[in-house]
């Protein structure tokens, strides 16, 4: 893996051994970095290990700085090396071990108590354990009167790896700020998605147009075939989505009940908004820009079926993906709106009997999930190969909880949480979409009448 190292480099000027240097240094740095940050998190080296290994990474750049130009400045690289001390010591703390020696994550529950433990009391009462949770203590006690907990989340309940866009290490662990709790608290996209963290507010990627050139056998001494293709330097900001409520001391003073709100009450509205803005956002006014308007619309016109009805036009947006390009795309997911499912569902033929009764998550095609969402208009339907769409976070969830005014004297808390994120599709990559109308996709597969 790379360091990062590149990323805070100024290489315009810079000779091209000078390059091969610093990159050969960024690889050599990345797997030593890497293997520290897997035996960390596994418990095999301790923290002051860790942040000696941290320590020794900067003293071996600042002394390879020395005899090489173009560096950027030593308080930003110990910054940005700051900056990933902490957040793997906020990811420690949300991780556990298990049986077969794989990393998990631990409940919001887990977190919550760990994170507050010194403001819990535990009182037994009718042969029961009530929790009492005092939050003015807690946040009298922090900066501002403002209490800031940190929830680190893996949704898709198996342990991935990260690929991060600034000197972020790679580790076994995905790190994703959405809880899997309750599943309306859960943006379905990003169960598919390619997810992953970045400690960069824009980030830059690579897009290429391939104009001429293609792979080919080749004989021995033969030379190989030349791909002309250019590169296309594009860049995608973080923004934030967020949500504030007001709750009284009292309500929120039993700790299950804080639990409770901090779920219903905030993370489903928050995850409903994130989904809606990561497809259809405007760019503008602090939201995202969504990525539903770079998706292709139906145009497979040779395919035609009688009679056809929204089923056909799922399998032949889904041929559409899997033919128009030699990428070898694999649509996994497609999205629609709930009362369109239902009509698909609820579909009889001429006997009275229902055409394809299945129930959300089977798989209309193998390995297409068929879910439903709110972010998608009635009518429309979005099917793809999501593991093209990136999003990219660069705050997990944050929950802060603080007091306002003369919230203060009322016994009334303010909580917000906030996350801020970013996504993409790279354009090469587009034609692994399809976005359209069932009712544009069904006319465009019908046989056309012959003239009299």
């Amino acid at each position: 893996m790379k360091f990062g190292i590149l990323e805070l480099m100024d290489m315009k000027n810079m000779s091209e051994e000078d390059k091969k240097r610093w990159e050969q240094l960024d690889e050599l740095l990345g797997d030593s970095f890497d293997a520290k940050v897997k035996s960390f998190l596994t418990d095999e080296i301790k923290m002051e290990d860790f942040r000696k290994s941290i320590d020794d990474t900067v003293k071996e750049v600042d002394e390879c700085k020395k005899s090489l130009k173009g560096f950027t400045d030593q308080d930003t690289f110990e910054k940005k090396m700051q900056e990933i001390s902490d957040s793997l010591v906020r990811i420690k703390a949300a991780t556990v071990v298990k049986s077969n020696g794989e990393l998990g994550v631990k409940s919001v529950e887990e977190q919550l108590n760990e994170q507050l433990k010194s403001y819990i009391s535990t009182e037994k009462k009718d042969g029961h354990e009530i929790q009492t949770l005092n939050l003015k203590e807690a946040c009298m006690k922090s900066p501002g009167n403002k209490l800031q907990l940190n929830l680190v989340m893996n949704t898709k309940g198996t342990a991935a790896t990260i690929a991060s866009g600034s000197l972020a290490p790679h580790y076994g662990l995905e790190v994703d700020p959405v809880l899997s709790v309750d599943p309306r608290s859960q943006t379905i996209i990003r169960q598919y998605a390619n997810v992953a963290t970045t400690s960069s507010r824009s980030l830059v990627y690579a897009e290429y147009v391939s104009k001429d050139g293609d792979a080919a056998w080749v004989g021995e001494g033969s030379l190989k075939p030349l791909m002309d293709a250019t590169l296309t330097e594009k860049t995608v900001t973080a923004r934030k989505v967020a949500i504030a409520s007001k709750f009284t001391e009292e309500t929120l003073s039993d700790f299950p009940n804080f639990v409770n709100e901090v779920k219903a009450e905030m993370i489903n509205k928050l995850g409903i908004k994130e989904e809606k803005g990561i497809l259809d956002g405007t760019g503008a006014d602090g939201e995202i820009k969504g990525v539903a308007s770079d998706m292709p619309a139906f145009s497979l016109t040779s395919l035609k079926v009688e009679s056809p009805n929204e089923f056909d036009a799922l399998v032949a947006a889904y041929t559409q993906i899997v033919s128009v390009s030699e990428m070898a795309y694999r649509p996994n997911l497609v999205l629609m709106n709930p009362v369109d499912y239902a009509q698909m569902q609820l579909a009889k033929d001429a006997n009275g009997g229902y055409l394809r009764p299945f129930r959300i998550g089977d798989e209309l095609i193998q390995g297409l999930q068929v879910v439903t969402s709110t972010a998608i208009t009635a009518g429309d339907f979005i099917m793809g190969d999501f593991g093209y769409l990136n999003i990219r976070d660069l705050w997990a969830l944050s929950i802060t909880v603080g007091w306002e005014n003369d919230d203060f004297r009322k016994n009334i808390v303010t909580t917000i949480a906030e996350k801020r994120l970013m996504c993409y599709i790279k354009s090469q990559y587009k034609t692994a979409f399809v976005k359209d109308k069932f009712k544009t996709v069904m006319e465009a597969i019908k046989p056309s009448v012959a003239a009299a």
